[in-house]
């Protein structure tokens, strides 16, 4: 595989099985799809960003700004990411 080839997808079943067989065969394909069968493009979720209204988009934040004072700010819902983030020094101890 060149340079060129590794930023490209597969466009066919075969080309998506040869890459795969080139990467060491981490996943199968479905033995059932032909190599001449295209690739199926997946809807991958997400509001395109020119349907954001303006008023719903972040505001820039300064590059120089402390990231763990940012990510306070908003802490996870997600108990287990929260108390991941209270491990790593992310959120304090305390009532967060």
């Amino acid at each position: 595989m060149t340079e060129s080839d590794a930023g490209d997808p597969p466009l066919t079943i075969g080309a998506l099985r040869r890459r795969l067989a080139q990467l060491g065969d981490p996943w199968t394909v479905d033995p059932q799809l032909s190599d001449e069968e295209p690739v199926r493009e997946r809807a991958r979720g997400g509001q395109p960003e020119a349907e954001v209204p303006d008023e719903l988009r972040p505001a820039a934040v300064d590059p120089a700004r402390d990231l763990r004072e940012l990510l306070a700010e908003v802490p996870p819902t997600n108990p287990a990411l929260r108390e991941r983030w209270r491990e790593a020094g992310l959120l304090n101890t305390g009532g967060d």
